[in-house]
């Protein structure tokens, strides 16, 4: 008999979204590529000079590894489709990053469009377009952050998570049974709960998801071909070019490894990166503190913007207040981090502790 389960329509419409979602995102990845490949000098702009080349091959890279994690989003919408348990905790991961990154966006993105020149929102060409381009941004990222919600909810109710986890029962009316010498059948013995397998808590489990995307994205920085719009700055030190880079890169190693290890319930992983959120939150309260802080990174976006001929000269139209909002709302970002880290360790280190036993 083929197994039966549960008919969850919810589910089954998560799936698809989430299967058009990717589909979407890796059509749009190739034809991104494709108008790369197939237009080198395209100009952003009337005057301006074409792309770089070394801009245009980072771009390339990273819009690769844009099209990989869509295709692997068509296999976790599959995988939902088939109650694979697997499926189910990859899309939390993608619905936690996704429902931070819309959250973020939207406030973000009108802050940038508050900062910009005021002789731009005052011309009467632009500034319908910018009116525009601020309710677009409401619904480009505000569908992401309903459906990021709603797979949320979704996935965490304890009859879905039951449905991905327990096995399906047989399409026979009856079980089989055993007779005795009578020919009468016996009752049949209460059967052991099996016990469940020790796992992480869910909130850390999205938390290494996270960890390994930002690990590969960390890792790309390494291909960027302009050096100085990489800074790095380290309890006072400021870092730039190659320095910059191998720490960036050395950060992105050690945030894979521990996202990898907090799947694999390893404390020294858990602890690793509690450790680095640490230090990492430290160093970005004593950054924004300094005074020195925001003067070397509006050099540093001057210095870059100077590199890049495709973009625009002068001064760049993020502020120093800006900035610092940006760094407060990271902090707050990190400082969350580091509760939930703290909040579920006795709970990990339980299911890590019963894991090795």
């Amino acid at each position: 008999m083929l197994p039966k389960r549960e008919s969850l329509p919810a589910v089954t419409a998560a799936a698809v979204v989430a299967i058009v979602f990717a589909v979407l995102g890796v059509l749009g990845g190739l034809l991104i590529e494709l108008s790369m490949l197939l237009m080198p000098d395209v100009q952003t702009s009337a005057g301006r000079p074409a792309i770089p080349p070394g801009t245009r091959a980072m771009g390339g890279i990273v819009w690769f590894f844009v099209i990989t994690v869509c295709v692997f989003g068509i296999f976790v919408g599959a995988g939902v489709l088939r109650r694979r348990n697997w499926a189910r905790i990859s899309i939390l991961v993608w619905a936690a990053f996704m429902t931070m990154v819309s959250a973020v966006s939207i406030p973000a993105l009108f802050l940038v469009f508050n900062a910009m020149p005021g002789m731009m929102r005052a011309d009467a060409n632009v500034a319908p377009v910018m009116g525009f381009m601020k309710w677009f941004i409401v619904l480009f990222y505000g569908i992401p952050l309903g459906v990021g919600i709603w797979w949320l909810v979704l996935f965490t109710r304890p009859r879905v998570s039951a449905a991905f986890t327990a096995p399906a029962q047989a399409l026979a009316p009856y079980p089989p049974t055993t007779m005795d010498v009578s020919g009468f059948p016996l009752s049949p013995p209460a059967t052991a709960s099996l016990a469940h397998k020790p796992t992480c808590p869910l909130p850390l489990m999205i938390l290494a998801g996270f960890l390994i995307f930002s690990a590969f994205s960390m890792l790309l920085i390494l291909l960027v071909p302009v050096t100085s719009s990489m800074p790095f700055f380290f309890f006072g030190n400021f870092y730039s070019g190659l320095t910059a880079k191998f720490f960036l890169a050395l950060m992105g190693l050690l945030y894979g490894v521990g996202g990898v290890g907090i799947f694999r319930l390893k404390p020294w992983a858990l602890h690793t990166v509690l450790g680095l959120q640490l230090v990492f939150l430290l160093n970005g309260t004593l950054s924004i503190l300094n005074p020195r802080f925001l003067a070397v990174m509006q050099e540093v976006m001057q210095q870059s913007y100077a590199e890049n001929s495709a973009l625009a000269g002068g001064n760049p139209f993020l502020t120093s207040s800006l900035l610092q909002t940006f760094m407060i709302i990271g902090l707050c970002f990190g400082a969350a981090i580091v509760a939930v880290m703290l909040f579920y360790r006795s709970r990990f280190l339980e299911a890590a502790a019963a894991t090795n036993s």
